[in-house]
C-alpha cells in the first residue's frame, strides 16, 4: 500500500500554495501545475491540515515552506553567480521546480506532535528522505532531472547526482538548513565533523 495519493488540487489550496511560494508563479503552466499537484498531494496524504503547519525538522519550530522559500531564493542567486562567473547554462524553470520540491516528502515523514512540535512517522523508518518525494514526482510526470535532484539531495543519500541542479540544490539547501538550525538553537551542519554527527533526512 502506498504512503501517498495523487489528488486534483482545489483552487483554494492552489491559491494558498501560490501565496506561500511566490516563485511558483514564474513557472510555465504545465510545470507549475505539476508542482502544485505534488504539494497538494503531499498535504492531502499527510496528517497536516495546512501547509503552514509543516515543519522543516523536529524540534526546530521552523516552517517547511519558509525553508523552501529561502532555498529557492538562495538557489537562484547561486545560478546567477554560476552563469556570471563560469558561463554556466542552467535551466531556470527546472531549477525552480527542484528547489520548490526538494523537501516535499517531509510532509509525510513528519506528523503533528504535542506542543506544536512534529514527530517522525512510520514512513520515515522505511524510506529515506527524498525517495518518497521522487516516487510522487515520477507518478505526476515531472522531468527525470528534477526527480534525480530531489531524490539524491539529502545529506545521507547513498550517492549524489552530478548535474547542475544537484550542485546548486545541495549548497542552497545546506546554507539555508544551517541558518534554520542556528535560529533554532541547534548545531549547524558546517560545524559537524564525523558522518555520524549528521542527522538523517535533512
Amino acid at each position: 500500500m502506498k504512503s501517498y495519493r495523487i489528488v486534483e488540487v482545489a483552487p483554494e489550496t492552489e491559491a494558498a500554495l501560490a501565496a506561500a511560494l511566490p516563485r511558483l508563479s514564474e513557472l510555465p503552466h504545465p510545470l507549475r501545475a505539476q508542482v502544485v499537484k505534488a504539494w497538494g498531494s503531499a498535504l492531502a496524504s499527510s496528517d497536516f491540515t495546512r501547509f503552514e503547519d509543516m515543519a522543516f525538522a523536529p524540534g526546530t519550530g521552523y516552517g517547511l515552506l519558509r525553508h523552501t522559500r529561502e532555498v529557492c531564493e538562495t538557489g537562484l542567486a547561486l545560478r546567477a553567480s554560476a552563469e556570471a562567473l563560469w558561463l554556466a547554462q542552467i535551466d531556470r524553470d527546472a531549477l525552480i521546480a527542484a528547489l520548490l520540491l526538494h523537501d516535499l516528502d517531509k510532509a509525510l515523514l513528519y506528523r503533528p506532535g504535542p506542543d506544536g512540535n512534529v514527530d517522525a512517522t512510520i514512513v520515515s523508518q522505511r524510506l529515506p528522505h527524498g525517495v518518497l518525494a521522487s516516487l510522487m514526482l515520477a507518478e505526476i510526470g515531472l522531468d527525470e532531472a528534477i526527480i534525480a535532484a530531489v531524490a539524491t539531495h539529502a545529506v545521507d543519500a547513498p550517492f549524489r547526482g552530478q548535474g547542475p541542479l544537484e550542485h546548486i540544490l545541495h549548497y542552497a539547501d545546506m546554507f539555508c538548513a544551517d541558518q534554520a538550525l542556528v535560529l533554532s538553537g541547534k548545531m549547524p551542519f558546517f560545524t559537524k565533523r564525523a558522518p555520524g554527527d549528521l542527522p538523517a533526512g535533512t
